[in-house]
């Protein structure tokens, strides 16, 4: 009987101190989870804040926004982009901008892109002007390139229609150009 009691007394104690130390295994799992979410946390927030923003928030390069803008100006005429005012958007770049053309038709595919998730036109055209204007780097020289880079997709299958001469509209009046 006292050989039967040792027995389950052994039982016993192996039983509490494996509880035991499968509690503080996972106490140490819980404890590795936490701290990397911690870790994670600043590049989980950063992603959060960015897709809480628009596609056109995203925007920080000057010529990605005029890229865009081009396009607008481009889809305003009515149907798809045409062959010929890809290749003005293009050569507009690869003339300002000093792209390669494979640089040019990369951007020109990522504003056609973008276009596509984008507001209405006049809001697209609004905000990205504003981010011209507003660009420290950017001088009047620089704003007045874009009206004629702009200028140029919009005469690109002929005279302008009046809904791309509206969006031009949009760009002069928030850089300030007269018409």
């Amino acid at each position: 009987m006292q050989f039967i009691l040792g027995i389950l007394t052994i039982l016993v104690a192996i039983g509490v101190w494996s509880w035991r130390l499968r509690m503080a295994r996972d106490g140490a799992r819980e404890a590795a989870d936490l701290a990397r979410t911690a870790a994670n946390l600043p590049r989980r927030l950063a992603f959060k804040y960015r897709s809480g923003r628009n596609g056109l928030d995203l925007i920080e390069d000057p010529r990605e926004a005029a890229a865009i803008m081009m396009m607008e100006i481009a889809r305003a005429r009515g149907g798809p982009l045409t062959d010929r005012q890809s290749d003005v958007i293009s050569e507009e770049m690869i003339r300002h901008f000093s792209f390669t053309l494979e640089e040019a038709h990369e951007l020109v595919a990522h504003a056609a892109w973008v276009t596509n998730k984008a507001p209405l036109p006049q809001e697209t055209m609004r905000r990205l002007s504003q981010k011209i204007v507003a660009d420290k780097y950017l001088g009047p020289k620089e704003v007045v390139d874009l009206d004629s880079m702009l200028v140029a997709v919009s005469e690109a299958e002929g005279a302008p229609t009046k809904d791309q001469l509206s969006l031009l509209q949009v760009f002069r009046d928030k850089a300030g150009l007269r018409t």
